[in-house]
């Protein structure tokens, strides 16, 4: 993937140059003693130079070192200034046996109209066990006995801030890769997601879109860069009444025009909710790019 994330920091493809192999290793130099003779200075220097190393037990947690970056890099401009607490109703789950020490791919779960939120129970673990931490929000209007999804005007802008808002403060709590950000939705979800995507590249790693409406789809030009070689999965049904086979080839010619990579999926019936297949297809078109070298 050879756009950096936002929720990364900032960081650089090397910046890891600029630190030794031992990372926590460090060197002190004793000033006190004088050189007496420049032809042993060099041998003085050595003799001067000290190793030191940190405490195992006494090194930063991620949520700290996140912490402390943010602060290093705050400004009026900066992405890392404290944000005000999105009050959108939203579920965390979190993979089996979390490890913290593992930087986990993070799916945001975007559900079909008439659900809410409480779908990321039954969802992720249908994708998979321990691949991935989860982040679903409940829709921005009332559909049905739930809810659905608006991708128009300030409703989904606040979308966008709330997103923004929960990821970043997901990676001060748990250890996520932040290049591997993914976007997944069905029906209207399916839509949010796409959208999302398309106005923030930079954020996500790809985006699967199971039988979602694209009537009014736009690539911005000024996003065509960041689009480039962004993973799309585009899928429907063969009975969906929201997404025709022939509205998913649409889409995905346009999207493979801005140089995104297209994938795409038809499946012999579609109901209200995304189907255990569905679930399962979504991992592997993840896996294929989280076991893909960075690049």
């Amino acid at each position: 993937m050879n756009e950096r994330s936002f929720f990364d920091f900032d960081s650089q493809p090397d910046d890891s140059d600029r630190f030794e192999s031992t990372p926590w290793g460090r060197r002190f130099e004793n000033s006190t003693g004088p050189i007496h003779d420049s032809l042993n200075q060099d041998r003085l220097h050595q003799d001067r130079v000290i190793e030191g190393t940190f405490d195992a037990d006494e090194l930063p947690t991620h949520g700290e070192i996140i912490e402390l970056i943010e602060t290093l890099h705050a400004s009026e401009s900066s992405p890392f200034l404290a944000r005000a607490t999105t009050d959108r109703p939203h579920l965390i789950h979190l993979p089996e046996h979390y490890e913290a020490g593992y930087a986990y791919p993070l799916v945001v779960w975007f559900h079909g109209d008439g659900s809410s939120e409480a779908e990321v129970a039954e969802v992720m673990p249908s994708i998979s066990e321990r691949n991935y931490l989860g982040l679903a929000l409940r829709g921005n209007v009332v559909a049905g006995d739930g809810f659905g999804w608006s991708v128009s005007g300030e409703p989904f802008q606040t979308l966008v801030d709330d997103v923004e808002s929960l990821v970043l403060a997901m990676r001060r709590q748990y250890h996520i890769h932040s290049e591997r950000i993914y976007l997944a939705g069905f029906g209207s979800g399916a839509s949010a997601a796409m959208e999302l995507i398309l106005k923030k590249p930079e954020w996500f790693g790809g985006a699967a879109c199971f039988c979602g409406a694209f009537p009014e789809l736009h690539i911005p030009k000024r996003r065509r860069r960041e689009l480039r070689n962004k993973r799309v999965l585009l899928a429907t049904a063969a009975n969906s009444r929201t997404c025709k086979v022939g509205d998913v080839v649409a889409a995905g010619r346009l999207l493979y025009s801005s140089g995104m990579q297209i994938g795409t999926r038809v499946y012999q019936d579609a109901g209200s909710t995304p189907s255990s297949k569905m679930l399962s297809d979504i991992n592997h078109w993840f896996m294929d790019d989280v076991c893909s070298p960075v690049l």
